[in-house]
């Protein structure tokens, strides 16, 4: 599978290619896995902040058959000792790790998420249950 995005180019140039970003290739990697993980990687993706952060990025990130992927055994060991994590980034990976590996998580702390987040986390529980068609947001 080829990682390299096209760039936009004018006439008569080849197109340039781009290394994939860290987003793009755990996206890539998760869609070779189960629901869990699909909706928890998901869900990093939507929030676009934590995932680049180079504490989390390393506490998360793992080669696995030479692709970049996730190890959540790895990030929940590791998620509390990040000291640059607000209450509402250390409560999102909560939720994320509860998604990706189906574990328990305290529905209470849901109002330390943040509007934004918790939009996230419902479109997230939305794609684990297998629906498409839930609409997560506000109504007009």
């Amino acid at each position: 599978m080829e990682h390299g995005t096209s760039l936009g180019v004018t006439a008569g140039e080849e197109p340039e290619e781009r290394p994939p970003t860290l987003p793009e290739l755990l996206a890539e990697w998760a869609r070779g896995r189960g629901p869990g993980d699909r909706a928890a990687v998901g869900a990093l993706v939507a929030d676009g902040e934590l995932v680049v952060r180079d504490q989390v990025r390393l506490a998360l990130v793992a080669k696995e058959n030479g692709l970049l992927g996730c190890d959540w055994e790895r990030l929940s060991r590791r998620y509390c000792l990040i000291s640059e994590l607000t209450e509402s980034d250390a409560v999102f990976l909560v939720f994320v790790l509860a998604l990706a590996r189906r574990s328990p998580v305290p529905l209470s702390r849901v109002g330390d998420l943040g509007e934004r987040r918790l939009v996230i986390v419902l479109r997230a529980l939305a794609a684990l249950a297998g629906s498409q068609t839930v609409a997560v947001g506000m109504r007009t």
